[in-house]
């Protein structure tokens, strides 16, 4: 998956540049980003502004806060694969107990028979 967000911002442009680094293999699943203030000098803008730029990485899938620890590169999606939103995970979850409710109500039935 390409970074698409069209920069506007200073935010945008450092969030879409570190995403250009994720999706080139640059950086790697794993790796630590650059600190908030670390990011700041690098770019020249305001502690504020690289936030924004790691909360959009976040927000975007490229990158998961670790609280006490920084910003970390997450594993991406294969291409044309789309991260799975909370709804579609909580639907797959409740059709995962569904089925294995069934299986185990099919398995006691068997084993009643006995």
């Amino acid at each position: 998956m390409r970074y698409q967000r069209v920069a506007a911002h200073p935010y945008q442009e450092m969030a879409a540049e570190i995403a250009g680094q994720i999706d080139s293999g640059e950086l790697a699943p794993g790796t630590r980003l650059p600190s908030v203030r670390a990011l700041a000098k690098q770019h020249e803008v305001s502690a504020m502004t690289a936030q924004k730029a790691l909360n959009q990485l976040a927000q975007d899938g490229y990158a998961e806060a670790v609280s006490g620890l920084g910003y970390y590169v997450t594993e991406r999606p294969a291409e044309g694969e789309a991260p799975a939103d909370p709804a579609t995970l909580s639907r797959q979850l409740a059709e995962l107990q569904s089925t294995v409710a069934e299986l185990r109500a099919r398995v006691e039935a068997l084993e009643g028979r006995s």
